[in-house]
């Protein structure tokens, strides 16, 4: 059977020996625990907060690879859209013009 600290403490001062070896042993007791502290909760936030910016880190990049694709079909339709215009003279205009 597994006791607490204070179990510990109240067993051996329950036990009918010397008041001496009673306080050595408590003193041994004391020193030698060290008292846990219940810290679930915040170990649950953190493993929460982790989880979350492990997900948005793996959806930047995921999200990324979209907006790249996004962007080219954009650029696409940019460039179907432009339409380089080139005025076409009549070359032998010209020439007959510059002869006259």
């Amino acid at each position: 059977m597994k006791l607490s600290k204070d179990e510990l403490k109240q067993k051996i001062d329950t036990l009918a020996i010397d008041d001496d070896v009673k306080i050595t042993l408590l003193e041994d007791i004391e020193d030698s625990f060290v008292e846990t502290v219940d810290n679930s909760e915040e170990l649950q936030e953190l493993n929460a907060k982790y989880e979350e910016l492990k997900e948005k880190y793996k959806n930047r990049f995921l999200k990324g690879e979209e907006k790249e694709e996004k962007e080219d079909t954009e650029e696409k339709v940019e460039e179907l859209k432009e339409e380089d215009v080139v005025e076409e003279e009549d070359i032998f205009k010209i020439k007959e013009e510059e002869e006259e």
